[in-house]
C-alpha cells in the first residue's frame, strides 16, 4: 500500500468519481466518502492508519461482547456436593450474591 496517499486525497478522488459517474456509482461514492471522513476524524491520516483504527474497533467490539457476556448476562449458580458454584469458573459462591467473587460472572439464584 502506498504510504504517500492520504485520506484527504482518497476522499477527494472518490468525490470526483461520484460526480462524473452514473447515479449508482455516485451514491456508492457518497457513502464511502462519509465512512472515510468519519475514520479520518478519528485520527487517520493515511489508508494504513484507517486500517489500524478499524482493526482496533474490531478488537474493542470483541472485548466488549466478552465483558457483556460475563458481567451482564446472568448465569444460574448450581449446587454441587452441598456447595454453590459459579457456572463460569466453577468457583464457590455464597448464596444470593449478585456476582461471583472469583471471576465476576453475574449470578442468578431463581
Amino acid at each position: 500500500m502506498d504510504s504517500n496517499i492520504t485520506m484527504d486525497s482518497i476522499i477527494t478522488t472518490l468525490g470526483q468519481i461520484g460526480v462524473v459517474g452514473p447515479e449508482e456509482t455516485a451514491e456508492t461514492c457518497k457513502v464511502a466518502v462519509n465512512i472515510l471522513y468519519a475514520i479520518s476524524e478519528a485520527g487517520a491520516k493515511t489508508a494504513e492508519d484507517a486500517l489500524d483504527i478499524i482493526h482496533d474497533y474490531r478488537l474493542q467490539a470483541k472485548q466488549d461482547a466478552a465483558l457483556r457476556q460475563k458481567h451482564a448476562v446472568a448465569g444460574k449458580a448450581f449446587l454441587k456436593d452441598g456447595v454453590w458454584h459459579c457456572p463460569d469458573c466453577n468457583g464457590r459462591c455464597k448464596p444470593n450474591h449478585s456476582f461471583c467473587h472469583r471471576c465476576g460472572k453475574k449470578l442468578v439464584w431463581r
